[in-house]
């Protein structure tokens, strides 16, 4: 499994919560089993948790799914993109961009 077969598990489920869960659930086990990628796995698991944890309670509007949707996939771009680079200190800047933005994006709660 490929880093960005992650985006295909959301679509797949109709980018609700319960893929987000399945998405976690998956980079944890990668972790574990691909530990030169483990940093991006953490990454990407923090940023599917942070989305259960907004929206598993409520309605989440379609809008909001493709949203949210949209900004994982940037993660997930541009990590697939760190697995290729040849460069250490270009794969730490990667992780630590797609780290920043992680902790500052704000999951806007459903107005239903």
């Amino acid at each position: 499994m490929r880093i960005s077969d992650l985006l295909d598990i959301i679509e797949n489920q109709g980018k609700g919560v319960r893929s987000y869960i399945e998405c976690a659930r998956i980079c944890q086990e990668r972790i574990n089993e691909k530990p030169e990628d483990a940093a991006s796995y953490y990454l990407l698991k923090i940023a599917a948790n942070r989305f259960v944890d907004a929206y598993d309670d409520q309605p989440l509007l379609s809008n909001l799914a493709d949203s949210e949707f949209l900004n994982f996939k940037n993660y997930v771009d541009q990590l697939h993109a760190a697995e290729q680079e040849a460069d250490p200190a270009m794969k730490l800047s990667t992780l630590n961009r797609v780290a920043h933005e992680i902790a500052n994006h704000k999951l806007l709660r459903s107005a239903v």
